[in-house]
């Protein structure tokens, strides 16, 4: 699963050997840093996502939820545009924002 959000890009997976485990992944270290503690993170640097969180599925479910009870922002690009730490994935949020427009309008012809 990946999640988009004005705190930044993660990728959510199933633990390989853990079924009750998440591992939350990101490209950027700040994107975890935002959801987790410092020493929560591993570093590995040979890995696609590079910056990784062992978290269990219910306590990451429980964070998600309140994520999406705070919610307060009528268009996510525009938000994102007004959080400074991450003010920089704005353009790449666009882009994803026109590749999935684009596939759309193929799928409803």
């Amino acid at each position: 699963m990946w999640i988009a959000s004005t705190d930044g890009f993660i990728s959510i997976v199933q633990h390989r050997e853990l079924p009750d485990m998440l591992m939350v992944r990101a490209r950027v270290r700040k994107d975890l840093l935002s959801l987790f503690k410092e020493e929560q993170i591993i570093e590995t640097l040979d890995a696609d996502y590079r910056f990784r969180v062992l978290v269990p599925k219910k306590e990451m479910a429980a964070l998600v939820a309140q994520k999406i009870l705070d919610l307060d922002y009528l268009n996510f690009k525009s938000k994102v545009a007004r959080v400074p730490s991450q003010q920089d994935k704005l353009t790449a949020y666009h882009e994803i924002w026109g590749v999935m427009w684009e596939y759309g309008k193929k799928q409803n012809l």
